[in-house]
């Protein structure tokens, strides 16, 4: 009766430890590569919405600024927290933005991205003619409508968060 005593509470020690490798196989292998993927997905859900709205934004920049006439149009604009549009340079007519990423090992080798800073600048090329464009800082992560204001005389664009 010893014996059967002594097999079951081996048998207990046995399963205990096997539960243990397995939590630490899970804690150094199965963690570090969620995380990695976790850190790689939001990387590129940022850098994917963020080009998605820019495109839409300079789509109604352009159209409005090559149509007839003036005013104001209101658009909802969204861009991930980690990301801003840092001006309108007028003489390129481009919208640059900013992306900032992860931290993750290894980097990606983007010919854009600072790996020291974790910044990836970006640019999109604007086809409005000798209209004067000027823009607001806008973000990190904004969401929220924007203005897109036509002068009536000069017929200038200037693009702005709505107050």
């Amino acid at each position: 009766m010893n014996l059967k005593k002594t097999n079951k509470a081996q048998i207990a020690i046995e399963y205990i430890v096997f539960i243990a490798i397995f939590l630490l196989f899970f804690q150094a292998i199965i963690y570090p590569s969620t995380t990695f993927a976790e850190n790689i997905v939001q990387d590129v859900y940022a850098l994917t919405q963020t080009k998605n709205n820019i495109d839409k934004l300079s789509d109604n920049i352009e159209g409005f600024a090559n149509s007839i006439g003036y005013g104001k149009r209101t658009m909802f604009f969204y861009i991930p927290k980690n990301t801003t549009i840092t001006n309108c340079d007028n003489s390129t007519k481009e919208i640059n933005y900013e992306v900032n990423i992860s931290d993750q090992q290894p980097k990606p080798s983007l010919s854009n991205c600072n790996s020291s800073t974790n910044i990836c600048t970006f640019t999109k090329k604007l086809y409005i003619g000798n209209t004067t464009l000027d823009c607001d800082v806008i973000g990190p992560g904004f969401s929220g409508a924007i203005v897109i204001e036509k002068d009536e005389i000069s017929g200038d664009i200037d693009v702005y968060p709505s107050p």
